[in-house]
């Protein structure tokens, strides 16, 4: 039997199960896994009071870990970017293999990591860094290894997800909906990476790299997060057939691939508009085969430390091909040029002419009109104002830009236009 012996820095929430684990469940791993995990060292800044286990060697100075010449592989489970890199590039300098969970560390430095990986000889698993214990990097790396994927869309942050669905569910303002995260441990005391949207686009580039052949680049994802939607918005979008999702999407056409991460529109017959709560799901469109999804948790230890130790296995059989960015001919590029329709939410003037302004105007913008709904003011306070939602054709990112701000330009419409994608699946 293959024994791999493991080092871990981080005794957090991540790196206590992914230790309890390793340490409860070793006979299950033996026989499933076919591999015995020998624990060398643990690395935990507050030493030994976050290490219940008698026998195992603990150390504050993370860096021993590291550079222990008896530890096959580091497992990085301590977050942030700075002082894991330097952890990790040690490692790999050292000729040993890595396993991560740190999603912003692989999607800004990914190239980075993987090309010291191969120099050395040596293998990065990060499974654990998009979507918990939702195996959609083993899908692509594995089960879709044999197919060109066109493109993938998903719910890949459950902080968010939880808040929109408390919103939509219970009539819950954003503020409160975020307590009760808070509340239940599915957000952070400062969740501001998981409402900006920059957690879901970290993960979007490290998905988009391994889906088509491009470098990890995160400063060419575009990302909004779900600060701006309002019970008004999911109210109007339920009443179109929809609900609203934070959507992460890549696509690949003519050989560029845009990544990016919105407020989405997504219609209530497809599966990614009945994830609820903090689950994630990812559906990843491919040549061939079209649609396959994938659902589970997203975060939280244990799903977490599972996808750590799958990647150990792994790692333990031998691990994957290292040349994930082989891919010459595809491009990376902001997604300014990503055509969907959109739905534009206005608060106007009561009076004659305004709707026909408004059309003449995208008219005058060759964009299409798909849906338009004016509801009546519903509060005595709002008598000279009503809101209208309309829904245009498909339009890019900068073509949307142009027409929301035209639409504020308007002396008849109050400043501060909501507008959101509208996801259009299969194609």
């Amino acid at each position: 039997m293959k024994t791999l012996k493991v080092g871990l820095c981080g005794a957090g929430n991540v790196g206590g199960a992914v230790l309890r684990t390793l340490i409860q469940s070793s006979q299950l791993l033996e026989v499933q896994g076919g591999v015995h995990f020998d624990i060398v060292q643990v690395g935990a800044r507050r030493g030994k009071e976050v290490v219940p286990y008698e026998g195992i060697n603990i150390t504050t100075n993370l860096e021993d870990v590291a550079t222990n010449p008896d530890v096959d592989v580091l497992v990085e489970v301590i977050g942030g970017v700075n002082f894991a890199y330097e952890l990790v590039t040690t490692a790999l300098k050292e000729g040993k293999h890595v396993v991560t969970a740190n999603k912003a560390l692989i999607a800004s430095h990914g190239n980075e990591l993987f090309t010291l990986a191969k120099e050395n000889n040596v293998e990065i698993g990060f499974e654990a860094s998009v979507a918990g214990g939702t195996p959609v990097i083993k899908a692509l790396r594995e089960g879709l290894v044999a197919t060109k994927v066109k493109w993938f869309a998903g719910i890949l942050n459950g902080t968010s997800n939880f808040i929109l669905t408390e919103m939509e569910s219970n009539q819950s303002t954003f503020e409160s909906a975020l307590e009760k995260a808070q509340e239940l441990g599915l957000a952070e005391s400062d969740p501001s990476l998981d409402i900006n949207g920059t957690d879901a686009a970290q993960k979007a580039s490290i998905l988009a790299a391994l889906a088509f052949h491009v470098p990890f680049d995160f400063s060419l994802v575009s990302f909004e997060g779900i600060e701006e939607i309002e019970l008004e918005d999911l109210g109007y979008a339920k009443e179109l057939g929809y609900s609203i999702k934070h959507i992460a999407h890549g696509e690949l056409e003519n050989n560029v691939v845009c990544v990016s991460a919105y407020p989405t529109l997504v219609d209530n017959e497809t599966l990614l508009s009945q994830v609820g709560k903090e689950m994630n799901a990812l559906e990843i469109f491919s040549e061939g085969i079209g649609s396959t999804v994938y659902y589970g948790p997203g975060a939280g230890p244990e799903p977490t430390a599972s996808a750590v130790i799958a990647d150990l296995v792994d790692i333990a059989k031998g691990g994957w091909d290292l040349d994930i960015n082989s891919d010459d001919q595809n491009k990376l590029e902001v997604s300014d040029r990503k055509r969907a329709a959109r739905y534009y939410r206005l608060q106007v003037n009561d009076e004659p002419g305004v709707i026909a302004k408004i059309s003449s105007l995208f008219g005058d913008q060759n964009i299409s009109i798909e849906a338009l709904i004016q509801h009546e003011a519903k509060s005595k306070e709002n008598l000279e104002s009503i809101s209208v939602v309309i829904i245009s054709g498909e339009i890019s990112n900068n073509e949307a830009v142009k027409l929301k701000n035209a639409l504020e330009d308007l002396p008849e419409v109050f400043s501060g236009v909501k507008k959101f994608r509208i996801h259009a699946g299969e194609k």
